[in-house]
């Protein structure tokens, strides 16, 4: 191979072409790594974790909604006050009935609860429900969250939690959505396509089931405790949100 020689520092360099050949590699190398690092800052990460992060993102069930302000109303015994069943600290809201309570008003003929009513009444659209719910060990035959309104039935949705197996979630006292539910902190959504009929539940963000349901009326979100087969039913919630108007069923 011929050597040229600089006119200035008298050093060797190679010839053009050999030269491109050593740099074009290192120059894309280069450029490889610092779009990867781009991806999180100043820290490089494989591009397969990158696009883990990215599809376990774009499966939230609250991606692509709307969150949505609401107002809420709170129903407890009539013939109780309302600090005998309900009370509320820091943003967690504490419901628990025990057995032989009343219902929300005198003359009623439902069950006992302690509940929050959202007041988001709805006929059409896509709405979503999400929050956090710890149930109390012994809780039993009690609904802990229901999208209200049917033809059929007064409801679309109740989730009943259930003593078997360490607290089980049913939809209703059908399928079974979750066991060794007690004493724990539970993520929920519910999405309601209400123009399609179908409503999609997921627990700490894991798809559990979609269902028909039960007709076009006016609906509303709920949570608390409903009903009760034991003696003492409680459910603690937080971080309750209502969104509006995304993809159902990711």
């Amino acid at each position: 191979m011929k050597i040229l020689r600089s006119n200035v520092s008298g050093r060797p360099f190679l010839p053009q072409g050999i030269l491109c050949a050593f740099l074009l590699p290192a120059l894309l190398v280069g450029s490889c790594r610092k779009n990867a690092t781009q991806l999180q800052g100043s820290e490089p990460i494989s591009s397969e974790s990158s696009f883990a992060q990215i599809s376990a993102a774009a499966a939230a069930p609250t991606s692509g909604w709307t969150q949505t302000s609401y107002t809420y109303a709170i129903q407890t015994p009539w013939n109780l006050p309302q600090s005998s069943r309900y009370s509320v600290s820091g943003g967690e809201h504490h419901f628990w009935i025990l057995q032989g309570d009343a219902c929300q008003f005198e003359g009623c003929t439902t069950g006992p609860r302690s509940e929050l009513r959202m007041q988001n009444d709805y006929t059409t659209g896509r709405h979503q429900f999400e929050g956090d719910v710890y149930v109390v060990s012994g809780s039993d035959g009690t609904d802990i969250m229901q999208v209200f309104g049917g033809v059929t039935n007064a409801t679309s949705l109740l989730l009943t939690i259930h003593s078997a197996s360490g607290g089980t979630i049913k939809r209703y006292d059908n399928e079974t959505l979750m066991t060794s539910a007690y004493n724990k902190w539970i993520h929920v959504n519910v999405q309601h396509d209400a123009d399609n009929g179908k409503i999609y539940v997921y627990l700490n963000s894991v798809l559990k089931g979609t269902f028909a349901d039960r007709g076009k009326a006016t609906h509303y979100f709920k949570c608390g405790v409903y009903n009760i087969s034991g003696s003492r039913s409680e459910t603690r919630w937080k971080n309750v949100k209502y969104w509006k108007n995304g993809p159902v069923g990711q």
